[in-house]
């Protein structure tokens, strides 16, 4: 349930973050909105349990904004994607750009309505670190996988690393420029489904889902069901892929290349069933492009059934394997304070003992009996025993979801309805397996003229910064791969 609350003062706005902050409400969101020329709106979004509470404060584009990351550390990186966008926000925030795309000092190409000077290009600046015996070892800007580009600056003495600067953004896509422009709903649609590779189905779904609230477009309840599974299939073949890779960093080729096959397994069925293996433009609004019939619910439980076994014991194989033990336990610790203080998302939380899954109070999920898999130690050992629950999880939800639509194959409620947007804000969260897909639209006169969206690897790769510490370099790739975080879908 989204609450919004307008302030009349920035300050005002500032006060009510820190008291909502008392009451433990979680930070999610800081950004703004060019209202006109004169006029900037910020706003805030926070969740406590189920309740989302959006804040908003219009004010003059000349004034400085309050420093939101006193009350919750994570805000610094919103502030300083306001400022390398709109060129507004705190002191600290000017020397400290977050964007990488070769945009010149003072121009910030999310202004519209006022035009900027020109000058010279913005430097990035790294951490200054002064200790005797260090060393610079840099990895970037091209990665040995076949992923956006990264900039890896770590200092080192000996073999411990004393610091990490983590430089992404280097290919802005203008994806969020590009919904405030196009009206044709269904073209945007098919955007949502490009935003990251591997999140087709959480991505178009959370735009569908904003459109239906705006809209007011009722859903089925065989709509959401069908909706579920494709979730779950998603999370399956990607927490698959995952635990292939960490394998990889380990060394353990002979286990990994049975993990991939498994996953194979997952896609093949993917495209025999919906004619596409990364389940692409399957979501529409208040609808599906495609639903599970009862010949594809026999297929997808007699693929379960025949991989459950065989994932369970190469899963024991690799959990009591003294040399997987020993390369993943106490290694890249994120323990639970610090991941608390960095809002941290998904399996940085719950790795960590954080209690953080949408699935919880997603209306899609609530006939469920779901339980939030938590590990403590938050090492890489615990984010891989956090996959592994959870596509074991997976499967059962699905076999769940499954027996409840055998009730509804004999009629399909689906309807074609008319699309008309009512103005106002509207938020998005979805669980997926990189935890909460997080998109908002500021509709207007009917159309779509503010968008954004929040990879949660935005906020879990300053993580990786605090993990690093007096751990080894050899080390870097098994960390990496043990958060799965996303370059591209941050910066779009």
């Amino acid at each position: 349930m989204l609450e919004i609350k307008n302030f009349e003062t920035l300050e005002k706005l500032y006060n009510a973050v820190r008291l909502l902050k008392n009451d433990e409400y979680y930070f999610l969101w800081e950004f703004l909105r060019e209202v006109d020329k004169n006029n900037d709106e910020l706003i805030v979004l926070l969740t406590l349990d189920e309740k989302e509470i959006l804040l908003t404060c219009t004010h003059s584009n000349q004034q400085e904004l309050p420093k939101i990351s006193n009350i919750y550390y994570s805000a610094h990186l919103f502030e300083n994607e306001i400022y390398d966008f709109y060129g507004k926000t705190t002191e600290w925030a000017k020397n400290h750009i977050l964007r990488l795309h070769n945009f010149p000092k003072n121009y910030f190409p999310k202004r519209k309505l006022w035009k900027t000077m020109i000058k010279e290009k913005q430097d990035y600046i790294f951490t200054e670190t002064k200790f005797e015996w260090e060393v610079k070892v840099q990895v970037w800007p091209i990665h040995a996988w076949i992923i956006p580009p990264g900039h890896f600056r770590f200092t080192v003495d000996g073999e411990d690393t004393l610091n990490l600067d983590i430089q992404n953004g280097w290919v802005y896509k203008w994806i969020e420029n590009y919904f405030s422009k196009e009206k044709d709903l269904q073209k945007l649609l098919q955007a949502s489904n490009e935003i990251a590779w591997d999140s087709k189905v959480a991505s178009s779904l959370n735009f569908a889902k904003l459109i239906e609230q705006s809209a007011n477009l009722k859903v089925s309840e065989i709509t959401k069901l069908n909706r579920v599974v494709f979730l779950e299939l998603e999370r399956v073949y990607n927490h698959i892929w995952t635990i292939w890779a960490m394998l990889n960093d380990v060394g353990q080729w002979y286990l990994l290349n049975w993990f991939l096959e498994i996953r194979e397994e997952f896609l093949d069925l993917n495209e025999r069933i919906f004619g596409n293996r990364l389940l692409n433009e399957i979501i529409g609004f208040g609808k599906n492009n495609v639903n599970i019939t009862k010949e594809n619910a026999e297929e997808i439980l007699k693929t379960i059934e025949k991989i459950n076994n065989r994932f369970e014991n190469l899963l024991d194989i690799s959990i009591s394997s003294t040399g997987i033990y020993d390369r993943l336990a106490t290694t890249w610790i994120v323990k639970e304070q610090t991941a608390l203080t960095h809002s941290a998302l998904w399996l940085g939380a719950k790795a960590s003992w954080l209690k953080q899954d949408l699935r919880q109070f997603d209306e899609y999920y609530k006939e469920f009996n779901f339980k939030c898999i938590l590990w403590e130690n938050g090492d890489c050992f615990d984010r891989f025993n956090v996959r592994a629950e959870e596509v074991k999880q997976s499967f059962e939800i699905i076999k769940d979801t499954l027996s409840k639509l055998e009730k509804l194959w004999f009629k399909d409620k689906e309807t074609t309805q008319e699309i008309k947007l009512k103005d106002g804000y509207f938020v998005a969260r979805t669980e997926w397996h990189r935890w909460e897909n997080l998109q908002i639209i500021y509709v207007e006169n009917g159309e779509i003229k503010y968008y954004k969206f929040k990879d949660p690897s935005f906020v879990n790769w300053t993580l990786l910064e605090y993990a690093v510490l007096n751990n080894i370099i050899a080390d870097f790739p098994i960390c990496n791969k043990s958060f799965d975080l996303s370059y591209s879908g941050v910066d779009v």
